[in-house]
Parts: structure tokens; sequence; C-alpha cells
């Protein structure tokens, strides 16, 4: 029967929706973390008869009946999360659009909302992943860190007596960030559906500006994904009790002949 494959696809969607509201709720707390929203579209549909006339003919309302769902694509909501102060030199904030830029070892590039950066053991600033900032800022041992929002930044000797400059932070802004690719790590890789990366200094061209000392914390609003699991769960049931009743009316069907 129809109704058993129909009802199959059902469950798969609302499985799919479940496991991404898994991740969202498992990244609540990563920092600069992205939530991601499933988009399904009805499958092909077939005709079961005709209104008023002859087959072939023009019906107001032609009678089909449709095959299911699936995954039309998972869509990653790009809005800001909210930001929390942390004092520390070296945490920054993208307030408004744009993206970090980083180097991996292999000398990959990558590109970050996740501004919690470190100074290493060569005083250059990294990702806690290890993740050059690019272009790269070399801080001076026992230096005070200070960003400007235009990305401007400097450096101050312990005693005061000299301040330094040590660069200019970039951003990376995409025709369409929603097409990144998520790389892990908090990274993304630029693909054909977000286009090339376009650098350029914070506040410019649309970019953000940088604020020092403050965190972006997740987007994910976890009142909205319980919700959206709960009705993900009551649909998959309601999908399989379809699935049970087609099974008792084939049942029927058979024991029509004993």
């Amino acid at each position: 029967m129809r109704a058993l494959y129909t009802a199959a696809t059902g469950m798969r969607a609302f499985q799919t929706k479940i496991d991404n509201i898994a991740n969202n709720l498992s990244n609540a707390n990563t920092t600069g973390y992205k939530k991601v929203r499933e988009s399904f579209e009805d499958l092909v549909y077939q005709k079961v008869g005709f209104q008023g006339g002859e087959e072939g003919a023009s019906t107001p309302n032609p009678m089909q009946v449709g095959s299911g769902v699936r995954l039309q694509g998972l869509v990653r909501d790009m809005s800001m999360g909210a930001v929390s102060v942390t004092n520390n030199s070296t945490d920054m904030v993208i307030d408004g659009p744009g993206f970090f830029v980083v180097e991996t070892p292999s000398g990959e590039e990558r590109f970050t909302r996740d501004g919690h950066l470190r100074v290493d053991g060569e005083g250059n600033l990294v990702t806690q992943g290890g993740d050059r900032l690019a272009p790269g800022i070399t801080v001076p041992s026992g230096y005070s860190l200070v960003v400007g929002s235009d990305g401007n930044v400097t450096a101050t000797a312990p005693d005061a007596s000299e301040t330094v400059t040590l660069g200019t932070i970039e951003l990376a802004m995409f025709a369409n960030p929603g097409g990144l690719e998520a790389a892990g790590s908090n990274l993304f890789r630029a693909t054909e559906a977000s286009g090339e990366a376009q650098r350029t200094t914070p506040g410019e061209d649309g970019a953000g500006g940088i604020v020092q000392g403050a965190l972006e914390g997740s987007n994910v609003d976890v009142a909205e994904e319980l919700v959206g699991m709960i009705t993900a769960q009551r649909s998959y049931e309601l999908s399989s009790k379809v699935i049970q009743a087609a099974d008792e009316m084939m049942q029927t069907t058979v024991n029509l002949r004993r």
C-alpha cells in the first residue's frame, strides 16, 4: 500500500529533524556556534482519478495523492548570538557580519566567528585549536594587547614606556554566508555556494566592528529547540501509527478469503 511508503518517508524526515535538534542542543554553549534548520519538500504526486469528464480533460481540481516528504537541505542561521563580557584581552567579538580568517597548520584558509583567541609560545595570536590568525599578529612577550573596533592591534610595554603597532585584523565577507561548509572546531570553509571570501577592514564594506574583551555565544534558543523536539517526536509517532493502520488494513484484506 502507498501509505506504508509515504509514512516511512515521514519517519525518516522527523528522524533527521531530531538528529539536527540534538546537534543544536549539544552546541548550545559552543562559542560562535550557528544553529542549523531543516528544510523539507514534498515528493512527486500521482493522479488517482479524474473529475467531471473523460481522462485527459481539464479539471478544476485534479485528484492527486502525494508520496511523502524528503530533506531538501540544512540551512545555517548566521544571526548573531548573545555577547558575554570576559575582560580577557585576547577575546574578541565581531559586532555584525563577517568572519575571522585563520590559517591551519597545513596552510589551508578557514573562517570562524569564534573569537576565543590566545597567544602561543611564539607570540602568535591563534585560536584555541592552534590555528594562526591571518594576517599574522605577533605579540611581544609581556606586552598588553589593545584591539580597536577597526581591527587595529597595538601592544603596550609593561612599564607603558612604549606602544607598538602589530597589524590589523581582517574580516572575511561572503555573498552567501549560509553556504559555508562546517569543518569542525568552530571553523568553516568556503564553497561555491558561499562564494569566495572578500577580505575587508572591520567596520567597512558592511562588516562588523571588533569588540575586545568579550565573546559571542551560540545563537541556539534552547526553548525553541525543545518545542521543535516535542513536535518532531509526536509527528514521528503519528507516522508510525499510519504504518500500523496500513498494516492492519492489509491484514484485513488478506483475511477476506478466509
